[in-house]
């Protein structure tokens, strides 16, 4: 199926015991604790808030276990969701919550020394029929079997997705999605990238994004790992991408280079980083054809880079595929020589 909540479900009851995301601090999520804890917190909020089919829901929050749980609590009530990066403040986050028409905002208390909930309580004051709701890293949760919860969605082809773009040069910009359309994105991408069970993921970039939220459904999808990081911070990350035995070291140029970078400090050492590295996903920016080559030569296990390309609306436009042997060029196609 591709309704999201019927695949929470079914990878549930497929693999209740495997991990489905493990966080910095090492903290950790089954598929089992992520259905029912999902359960929980849907009807939380349909008990306190009266959220169910209809209702918007716009939430900004950091790449929590919490935000994934919230991601599958609002798909069991069949709201539309409004993911925001955590850089956007109050134009464009008070503008997304008018235009969505949110009765929900979910913001942290603080992060990264920034006051989300001064800036969301104004929002809410100047909007009006807007409640607030903090999530730091816990989010409240009710016995789903004295909540009389609504069924879950029937369909996937409505719309219960809302992503904004920055809109840098004027108001931003709502890409309207569908659990369909969303599962869409994530198959193409399991196909090219091959992904298993087998597989450990970096997510080292902000989850409300449109690729964050097709790795959640990628992990449904193939029961691989994500391994979440609410920041960049280049010397955790390696080490716990280290430790995690990650298989796919997404996801940009920045990224990679920041792996290649520690890749050749271990070697001077006599070490070797990332020991089942099978490739490195990456997108969002351009990628100089060298550093393909560098990464394939430093950690030889693995098929160098393998790009993306997609937009908001569009997330995996195209995407390089697992070669079984190495292609003759990283830059031009043979034919445009």
């Amino acid at each position: 199926g591709n309704r999201l909540w019927e695949l929470i479900g079914a990878r549930a009851a497929a693999s209740p015991d495997v991990l489905a995301a493990v966080d910095e601090s090492g903290r950790s999520i089954t598929f089992g604790e992520y259905r029912d804890r999902a359960e929980r917190v849907a009807a939380a909020l349909h008990r306190d808030h009266g959220i169910g089919p209809g209702s918007v829901v716009t939430w900004q929050l950091p790449t929590w276990i919490e935000s994934l749980v919230l991601v599958g609590a609002l798909a069991r009530l069949g709201a539309t969701q409004n993911p925001i990066l955590h850089i956007f403040r109050e134009r464009e986050v008070g503008f997304c919550v008018r235009q969505a028409g949110a009765s929900l905002l979910v913001v942290p208390s603080t992060f990264g020394g920034f006051d989300f909930e001064a800036m969301a309580t104004a929002i809410a004051a100047e909007v009006g029929g807007v409640t607030v709701l903090t999530c730091d890293r816990s989010l409240a949760e009710a016995d789903p079997g004295e909540v009389a919860l609504p069924a879950p969605p029937a369909r996937g082809d409505e719309v219960r997705w809302l992503f904004y773009t920055s809109g840098t040069t004027a108001e931003p910009k709502g890409a309207q999605h569908t659990d369909r359309t969303v599962h869409a994105g994530a198959k193409g991408m399991v196909g090219c990238l091959a992904v298993t069970a087998d597989d450990r993921n970096a997510l080292a970039f902000p989850f409300p994004h449109i690729g964050g939220i097709t790795w959640l459904v990628t992990g449904l999808m193939t029961a691989c790992r994500n391994l979440l990081f609410q920041a960049f911070v280049p010397d955790d990350v390696v080490r716990i991408l280290d430790e995690q035995g990650v298989t796919l070291a997404g996801s940009g140029t920045v990224f990679h280079q920041v792996y290649l970078g520690a890749q050749k400090k271990a070697a001077a050492e006599g070490r070797a980083l990332f020991a089942h590295v099978r490739a490195f996903p990456g997108g969002g920016a351009p990628k100089p054809p060298q550093l393909h080559y560098d990464m394939r030569e430093a950690f030889p296990g693995s098929k160098g880079i393998l790009s993306g390309y997609g937009l908001t609306e569009s997330p995996i436009l195209t995407m390089s595929t697992t070669p079984t042997s190495p292609p003759p060029r990283a830059g031009r196609c043979p034919a445009w020589s």
